[in-house]
């Protein structure tokens, strides 16, 4: 059974924070953003190094301890639902209304959301349609290319089981195509950096030697992101180095105990456990608070305000809706009776519901076999 890892949340951490670090100088009244404070940007880009790692990191250590693993395609997707929906549903909601409040009393939206939105916008949000719309969060736009993500992360990690060096060859491909070609969208220019937790997964199961030189080579990354934002990014989030960078951060937490042991700290995995709810609604009170409290106490006063209200908000939510979710028993529960409808669907659809993999004794990699959760 996977355990859950202690210094990954305190990774969460350092994520959810350094992004509401950087939202606190974006939508502080009449401050210029600094280089450092951009840089904070980059904590997005480690959110998607994490969640590449942990969705690969279990079928990796049963691979690892059995030889064998199963990758359960209609459990994976039901589980994913149950985790990202509600709480993403419940922060569109809430945005919406106090929107709609703000615009019918003629009260400018803060920071964070539009000028104005619709009804489309609303249930286009809720459907991860990004495309001709706003959104009413701004934060909410890594949501909906992380649930596009979780569709291609099968075949992503068959890849990767099958073959490590064709999937390290395909994150280099895309990286390239990313950055040097017109092929280049938000999806695929930051789906390096999911590729790339996937790659520091098979790194920590196997002790592979490359963890040996995770720092030094991660310092060279920055550099290396550093210089590459000198060319146009759109958003931020889609500069490759940033995303090696934080693939051998990973690495690195995971490879140094005393790095392990600082991540590990009670405050920091409590803030990573609720960073999800954090992140979700932190950006527009943020903004609110410094735009009402700057002007009056300055701005050191109202950042700490701004900073702490927007965790007490993401406490709030993780308490009262996502930690009752992620309950192993409410997760079975939920799986065990949703299960049935989704295998007709995937049936239909001609989408395996799941594979059995091996990893033979020889030193060829690994092989993927045909598992009996296919047939219908």
């Amino acid at each position: 059974m996977h355990q859950r890892l202690s210094y990954v949340d305190g990774l969460r951490a350092i994520a959810v924070l350094s992004v509401m670090v950087f939202h606190a100088r974006v939508h502080a009244p009449g401050v210029t953003l600094e280089p450092w404070a951009k840089e904070c940007s980059h904590g997005v880009d480690l959110f998607f190094v994490i969640s590449g790692f942990c969705l690969a990191l279990p079928t990796f250590e049963k691979l690892r301890a059995g030889g064998h693993a199963t990758f359960d395609t209609v459990g994976f997707a039901l589980k994913r639902c149950l985790r990202i929906l509600p709480p993403y549903a419940f922060a569109v909601g809430l945005a919406a209304l106090f929107g709609t409040i703000l615009m019918w009393r003629g009260i400018a939206l803060p920071g964070g959301m539009p000028a104005s939105f619709n009804a489309w916008d609303v249930v286009g949000g809720l459907l991860f349609l990004d495309r001709d719309r706003v959104e009413l969060n701004r934060s909410f736009w890594s949501l909906a290319i992380e649930f596009r993500w979780y569709l291609l992360f099968p075949l992503a990690l068959l890849l990767a089981v099958r073959n490590m060096r064709a999937f390290v060859t395909a994150i280099v491909l895309i990286a390239f195509a990313g950055e040097l070609t017109r092929a280049t969208s938000t999806d695929l220019g930051v789906l390096p950096a999911f590729m790339l937790g996937i790659a520091a997964a098979y790194i920590r199961v196997n002790a592979h030697p490359l963890a040996r030189y995770a720092f030094p080579l991660g310092l060279v990354a920055v550099i290396l992101a550093l210089a590459n934002e000198q060319r146009p990014h759109f958003p931020i989030q889609t500069n490759v180095g940033w995303h090696v960078a934080m693939f051998f951060f990973v690495i690195c937490a995971g490879a140094q105990p005393a790095l392990q042991r600082l991540l590990a700290t009670p405050v920091l995995t409590r803030v990573g456990v609720a960073s999800y709810s954090i992140y979700l609604v932190h950006e527009p009170i943020i903004a609110a608070t410094l735009g009402v409290l700057q002007p009056a106490y300055g701005q050191f006063v109202a950042t700490v305000v701004a900073l702490t209200l927007g965790l007490a908000a993401g406490f709030a939510l993780w308490f009262a809706l996502e930690r009752p979710l992620v309950r192993p028993e409410v997760v079975a529960r939920f799986v065990a009776r949703r299960r049935a409808g989704l295998n007709r669907l995937f049936a239909l659809a001609g989408i395996p519901l799941g594979f059995a993999l091996h990893a033979p004794s020889t030193s060829s990699g690994l092989t993927l076999v045909p598992s009996r959760k296919e047939a219908v």
